[in-house]
């Protein structure tokens, strides 16, 4: 049965503000858009105008159909959050099929779920570096700066064949594009810094397997396979390293540091999960629940005209999905505010979902799991140096994250 159609509301400014006395919780609107007004009109930091869905059935809905709404950026009517944005070829999050099938598919194979569990034991020995250098250095310390962004950075680094001598560089600049207070100046530079040492790496992998030592990397895979086949163009190549650093690196080690921070805050989960370290995979998926880094969702287009929630909502509008306030819906998780390890049923948003979902989800699961079980583990005593109403966040980034998270034990 078709519901009742809303009456158009007028536009409101998006993202909204949180409280910063209660930095763990939503912005208080999102509880009454889910009750009232699901599907609201909104204006993004861009200018641009669309409709943000709020509700979970809905938003899993319209990630999952192709058919009538469009992840490509290059339409006129997707949301923009901050800046233009001007994809290359080999940017396959930003396109639909078949591009994004084709580029997907070069790369699947090193982002299953099996690859990620044969991976778990070097994310383990790396984790317990990290853990070590804790123990042994001077408190308070940071654990943004000496856990959640080491850890991820690490792993990206090994995936895409980056060398270790470079990847201090590597990690400055990723830092500097993902961070909100760099200027526009700094971004650019930064990003063209990453792109120029991608293409050179690119480059150097082409070297090495027309000489018989390519590595089993992704770009070294591209090289072997796609490049060699002609199938793929170094640019392309690059690209592709890209994005696979955003996929693998901001939204995990964001992750990381909110679920330690959300641990710490509430004590009596943190207990249960160092008791019963069995249930370390269903805390994870919690975790992700009740902190969606994604607090800005994502954009789509609409190819037909169509209803959402009783809003009549044109071709060409711009959507946003807002995968944060999904997964905190009261009809589909019982208390949804609160924190429970031990949550049966859980299935986050936390990675997007459908053929878009993120491609390193089964990776990143993988590195929660580790680095925070074995933290609590290994530092029992672990509180945070100053209260979490003090902390400073990435408030307004499309990413949350925090800035500090400076720890004694």
């Amino acid at each position: 049965m078709t519901e009742e159609v809303v009456a158009p509301a007028s536009a409101c400014p998006f993202p909204f503000d949180r409280d910063p006395q209660a930095p763990l919780d939503l912005p208080p609107e999102y509880a009454r858009l889910r009750a009232d007004r699901p599907v609201q009109k909104v204006t993004t930091p861009a200018g641009d105008t669309a409709w943000l869905v709020a509700r979970y059935a809905d938003v899993r809905a319209l990630l999952a159909d192709t058919d009538r709404f469009s992840a490509e950026v290059m339409n006129p009517g997707y949301p923009r959050y901050l800046f233009p944005v001007d994809p290359q070829p080999g940017a396959f999050v930003t396109v639909d099929a078949p591009e994004h099938t084709r580029y997907r598919r070069m790369i699947m194979s090193m982002f299953t779920k099996k690859r990620a569990e044969e991976v778990r034991p070097s994310v383990q020995k790396l984790v317990d570096e990290k853990v070590d250098a804790l123990l042994k250095g001077p408190q308070p310390v940071d654990l943004v700066t000496h856990f959640a962004r080491p850890i991820p950075l690490t792993v990206v680094c090994e995936l895409l064949g980056v060398p270790y001598k470079d990847r201090l560089a590597f990690g400055r600049w990723i830092n500097t594009l993902v961070e909100t207070t760099s200027s526009q100046a700094h971004r650019n530079a930064a990003a063209g810094a990453l792109f120029g040492y991608l293409t050179k790496l690119v480059a150097q992998k082409e070297k090495d397997a027309a000489n018989g030592t390519g590595a089993d990397d992704v770009l070294g895979r591209l090289v072997e396979n796609q490049m060699a086949a002609g199938e793929l163009q170094r640019g392309e190549a690059v690209v592709i390293g890209m994005m696979l650093l955003s996929a693998g690196y901001d939204t995990t080690a964001s992750s990381i540091a909110l679920s330690i921070l959300t641990l710490l805050e509430h004590p009596e989960q943190l207990v249960k999960l160092r008791e019963n370290p069995d249930l370390i995979v269903g805390a994870v998926e919690e975790l992700l629940r009740h902190q969606n880094v994604m607090q800005c969702g994502v954009g789509r287009v609409a190819k037909v005209d169509l209803e959402i929630a009783g809003q009549q909502i044109k071709a060409g509008d711009g959507i946003i999905a807002l995968l944060s306030s999904a997964d905190r819906d009261e009809s589909v998780y019982a208390e949804p505010d609160t924190l429970d390890i031990t949550r049966k049923d859980s299935t986050p948003l936390a990675f997007g979902h459908g053929v878009h979902s993120c491609i390193a989800k089964f990776l990143s699961r993988v590195e929660l799991q580790v680095a925070l079980l074995t933290l609590i583990t290994r530092i029992p005593t672990l509180q945070l140096a100053k209260p979490a109403e003090e902390l400073r966040f990435r408030d307004g980034a499309i990413v949350y994250s925090l800035r500090e998270l400076p720890v004694i034990w």
